[in-house]
């Protein structure tokens, strides 16, 4: 197991953001997290993360998730980033790797080029992050967060204020790294990623299901997800849901 998730319990001023939350899962899975604004989708990441206190017990490949940083990469919701930092793209890359020793040593610029050509950004090595589209920001934040070669992939609404070529630019990244990494990706809608996704959570300040698409994605689970009726269509064993879902 690459994530192991006990009895997961998180309070905000003793107001509970999220509770009883028993997850597992295997290396590598891409899992899908959804539910409605304020349902605890970041919080359970935060915890992931140990970036805030929890009651329970989280292991990332058997270790607390503050001694487990180093196996995680992590791309926070948009708008909690600085889109303005008076940087070159190759100092955002390069930032993670050189903030323990403060040195930039010969193979930190070699992964920096690497993950960058990855996602179609070396071109841009030497521009301005805040020239970029906001696009190409996204794109290179992805790099930012694949550079230091996490076997954990924590993504949170990595598709919002894209367009649709960007978009699919990132969905083609996330099926090259499907085999290789454990996915938790937020998404408003899941129909780009359905047909590679392994598992799906369904979080309203608890967890209401988890499994495949094809056993969670149901009319039933839906609907006490979101508080109404939600239109799919079942092709293959493989569910979509009509004009995706806007409020994740």
């Amino acid at each position: 197991m690459s994530i192991e998730v006990y009895n997961l319990t998180v309070r905000y001023d003793n107001k509970i953001a999220l509770e009883n939350v028993n997850v597992k899962v295997e290396h590598p899975s891409l899992v899908v997290i959804m539910g409605p604004n304020g349902a605890g989708k970041t919080t359970f990441l935060k915890s992931l993360l140990g970036l805030i206190p929890y009651e329970g017990e989280i292991k990332i490949f058997g270790k607390d998730p503050k001694k487990a940083r180093s196996l995680i990469g992590y791309l926070p919701q948009r708008d909690s980033i600085n889109t303005n930092m008076p940087l070159k793209v190759k100092e955002v890359v390069l930032l993670p790797l050189v903030s323990k020793s403060f040195t930039i040593k010969k193979e930190h610029v070699e992964k920096a080029k690497k993950y960058l050509e990855f996602v179609g950004m070396l071109d841009r090595w030497n521009d301005r992050f805040d020239s970029l589209s906001g696009g190409q920001q996204q794109r290179v934040l992805f790099a930012r967060a694949l550079v230091t070669e996490p076997k954990v992939l924590i993504l949170d609404e990595p598709f919002s204020a894209t367009d649709v070529k960007t978009k699919m630019e990132l969905v083609e990244l996330l099926h090259r790294l499907k085999g290789e990494k454990t996915i938790f990706i937020v998404l408003h809608d899941i129909n780009p990623l359905v047909e590679c996704t392994d598992m799906v959570m369904l979080i309203q300040k608890t967890l209401l299901s988890f499994g495949t698409v094809s056993e969670v994605l149901t009319p039933e689970n839906l609907e006490k997800l979101y508080g109404t009726k939600v239109p799919m269509i079942r092709r293959d064993n493989v569910c979509y849901i009509v004009g995706g879902d806007r409020h994740a």
